[in-house]
C-alpha cells in the first residue's frame, strides 16, 4: 500500500511539471512600419530584423508562430491606435486578438511620424508629445495582457541635423516603455551618422547589415530574459518506512519578466 501511495505521488508531480514545462515555445509578433516589415533600401519588402529573431526562435526550436500581419511601410502611430479602437481587420485577423496571444512583441512606429515633421518642425516638441501619447494608448493596452518580452525600437537620425528633437522623442519615449517596464531598444547609439548600415544617402531604411544588428540586439536581451528564469520547486512530504520523508523536484516556470 505503501509504494503505490510513492507511486501515486512521483507521478502526480510529474504530471505538475510536465504542465509548467510543456508548452515553452513562442508566439513572435512584430507590429509597426517599415523597420518591421524589413523593407529595404530600395523600397522592396525584403529581410527584415524580425525575420532574423524568427530565425533564432526557430533554430532554437523556440518558435510556436509568427506573424508579421500588421506591418506596413507607411504605418504611423494613429494608424495602429485606429485599428485597435475599431477592431479591424486584415487578412481575417485583427491586432486584437494577435496581441492577446502573442508571447514576444516588436514594436517600430514614429519613424514616419517624426520625419514627416521634420519639414515643418514648427511646436515639433508639442507635435512628439501628443504622438507618444497615442503611442502610450497602444502599450497601455499590450499591457492588459501576458507576455514574455515586449521590444519597443527607439528612433534614430540619418540626417546629421535635428539631433535635439530625436533626443527629446527618444527620452520620452523611454520614459514611457519604463512606465509599462517594456524593453526599450536604443537604436540611435548604433545608426545615427553610421554610413556602415545604410546603402544609399539621405535615406533612412538600413540595409541588411543594419537589420541583423537589430535583430541581434534584441536576440541576445531574449537570451538574457531565458538564463534569468527563477526556478520553482515542487515538495511533497510522504511517510515511508515509518518516518515522514521529503520529496522535492526541481522544475522551471514560465514566467512572465516585464
Amino acid at each position: 500500500m505503501k509504494k503505490v501511495f510513492l507511486i501515486l505521488i512521483l507521478f502526480l508531480s510529474c504530471y505538475i511539471i510536465y504542465n509548467n514545462t510543456v508548452d515553452n515555445k513562442m508566439y513572435y509578433l512584430t507590429i509597426g512600419d517599415f523597420l518591421s516589415k524589413g523593407t529595404n533600401e530600395y523600397g522592396i519588402s525584403s529581410y527584415g530584423y524580425s525575420d532574423f529573431i524568427k530565425d533564432y526562435l526557430y533554430k532554437t526550436k523556440k518558435l510556436k508562430e509568427y506573424n508579421k500581419t500588421f506591418t506596413d511601410n507607411d504605418y504611423r502611430i494613429s494608424d495602429i491606435v485606429r485599428i485597435l479602437e475599431y477592431n479591424e481587420s486584415k487578412n481575417n485577423e485583427t491586432l486584437n486578438r494577435l496581441i492577446k496571444k502573442a508571447d514576444i512583441i516588436t514594436i517600430s512606429l514614429g519613424m514616419n511620424d517624426l520625419y514627416y515633421k521634420l519639414d515643418n518642425n514648427q511646436k515639433i516638441y508639442t507635435y512628439i508629445d501628443n504622438m507618444l501619447l497615442d503611442y502610450d494608448k497602444i502599450l497601455n493596452y499590450i499591457n492588459k495582457f501576458h507576455h514574455n518580452e515586449v521590444f519597443i525600437l527607439s528612433y534614430y537620425n540619418t540626417s546629421g541635423q535635428d539631433n535635439d528633437i530625436f533626443e527629446y522623442a527618444n527620452y520620452n519615449l523611454k520614459k514611457t516603455c519604463d512606465k509599462y517596464k517594456f524593453t526599450y531598444i536604443n537604436l540611435s547609439d548604433i545608426f545615427n551618422n553610421n554610413p556602415k548600415y545604410f546603402s544609399k544617402s539621405n535615406n533612412f531604411t538600413p540595409n541588411i547589415k543594419g537589420y541583423e544588428k537589430i535583430s541581434q540586439i534584441i536576440v541576445e536581451k531574449i537570451k538574457n530574459n531565458w538564463y534569468n528564469i527563477p526556478c520553482n520547486f515542487i515538495t511533497m512530504t510522504f511517510c515511508h518506512g515509518g518516518r515522514r520523508e521529503k520529496y522535492e523536484k526541481r522544475y522551471t516556470s514560465k514566467t512572465k519578466n516585464n
